[in-house]
């Protein structure tokens, strides 16, 4: 899939995160609607450093957030509105503009 070819945007509905653990991201499954038809999109969510952790002036570590909240503003979680671009030659190719993962085909 090439991202050029999507160069239509709707919204999608986080419909479910799996949880991999610490080491692996959780996958965002994203539902989304093309001319009436449904259809599904995972992608690896994709977490970046927000604020620096300090033991005084020490760094030791971070938190992060979800690359899709810090674009947006709404966080990650199920139930929530993304956005999605499409190809609107094959629609099922798409992709979470604000997510900038690699994208994963199943």
């Amino acid at each position: 899939m090439k991202k050029e070819k999507c160069t239509e945007m709707c919204k999608g509905i986080i419909k479910e995160i799996k949880l991999h653990g610490a080491d692996v991201p959780d996958t965002l499954i994203v539902e989304y609607e093309v001319n009436g038809s449904q259809y599904k999109i995972k992608e690896p969510e994709i977490m970046k450093p927000y604020k620096i952790i300090k033991l005084w002036f020490i760094p030791i570590g971070y938190k992060t957030k979800s690359l899709i909240e810090i674009k947006t503003g709404v966080p990650a979680i199920v139930g929530n509105e993304v956005n999605v671009k499409y190809n609107p030659r094959n629609p099922k190719e798409a992709y979470l503009p604000d997510n900038d993962a690699k994208i994963t085909w199943n």
